[in-house]
Formats: C-alpha cells, sequence, structure tokens
C-alpha cells in the first residue's frame, strides 16, 4: 500500500508541475485579444481599399469604353455630315 500511495504522490507531483498555470493561460488569452485589436481594423481598411480599388477598376473600364464609344459616333457624325454635304451640292 505504501508503495501505491508514494507513486501516486509522485504521479500527483509531475501532473502540478507540468500543469499550465492560470496565468499563462491569462497571459495567452490577453495576447490573443491584443492581437485581435491589432488586426481587425488591418483587416478593415485593407478590405476597403480592396472594394474601392474594385470600383475604380471599373469605373476606369467604363470610362475607357464610353471613350471608345464617343470616336465612333464622332466618326459617324463626320460621315453624315460629309453625306449630307454632298447630298446639299448634288441637288
Amino acid at each position: 500500500m505504501k508503495e501505491r500511495e508514494v507513486l501516486l504522490g509522485e504521479v500527483e507531483k509531475v501532473i502540478e508541475r507540468d500543469r499550465i498555470s492560470i496565468s499563462i493561460i491569462k497571459n495567452v488569452i490577453f495576447i490573443m485579444i491584443f492581437s485581435l485589436v491589432l488586426y481587425i481594423p488591418k483587416i478593415y481598411v485593407s478590405n476597403q481599399i480592396y472594394i474601392y480599388s474594385i470600383k475604380i477598376n471599373k469605373l476606369i473600364n467604363e470610362y475607357y469604353s464610353l471613350k471608345a464609344e464617343n470616336s465612333i459616333l464622332k466618326s459617324k457624325i463626320e460621315k453624315l455630315k460629309f453625306k449630307n454635304r454632298l447630298n446639299i451640292f448634288s441637288f
């Protein structure tokens, strides 16, 4: 019986020695909360920048397509003006 009690006592000492203390757990939780407080605004700002860059790219693409359409329409107008001048002189 004494050997068993001695052995159990030694096992309890090893378990208590290897156990994670509450202060370590508190420190880990504090570090996690602190890092979240630091990184959540960075993530938010990065997402907002990404969203605005998508909007800007879309607007730029629309601008270039409208600019190309404008030049096509100008050339069509010039053709119609030329045709109109020819029709006026032909009568």
